[in-house]
């Protein structure tokens, strides 16, 4: 009768060590798989975050030839997964006014009519607002000295 006893408790003692050591095996996988799914989840995110910020984006590309600078202005139309639609639109009388780029890190005014610094400032491209950052690295153009000097006064120190 005790080796029955005996018999029935380390079978109970296998099971539940086995169960145990079967449960946390499960949870394990668990976890690991919702890690997984939850880093596939932040890609995605902010893969259509990027995505929905990009639609209607205007892109310009510089280039020189010779001596002259050329701008070409293009807007992101269309995309998918596998491609980019990109259309090119007319150049905008740019005689006045005045852009504003960045060199070294901060803000300097360029005229628009020769392409020569009207007004280098302190101002870091660390103190603009995220949206206007990347206007002002595409170069953001001013129509007007009171423009000029309401977007400086903005953000100056």
């Amino acid at each position: 009768m005790k080796k029955i006893i005996y018999g029935i408790g380390c079978f109970l003692a296998v099971l539940f060590l086995g169960t145990g050591m079967f449960l946390s095996y499960q949870i394990n996988v668990l976890r690991d798989r919702m890690e997984e799914l939850e880093e596939n989840t932040a890609l995605a995110r902010q893969e259509v975050s990027a995505l929905a910020d990009s639609k209607n984006q205007d892109f310009i590309f510089e280039r020189y030839e010779g001596e002259e600078l050329v701008r070409e202005h293009y807007r992101m139309t269309a995309y998918g997964a596998d491609r980019i639609v990109l259309r090119q639109e007319p150049e905008e009388s740019l005689e006045e006014g005045y852009l504003v780029k960045v060199r070294d890190g901060v803000l300097v005014v360029y005229e628009n009519k020769t392409g020569t610094v009207f007004e280098s400032t302190d101002i870091p491209l660390e103190a603009l607002p995220s949206e206007l950052k990347a206007e002002v690295l595409l170069g953001k153009n001013l129509k007007n000295l009171d423009e000029l000097y309401n977007f400086l006064e903005n953000y100056s120190s």
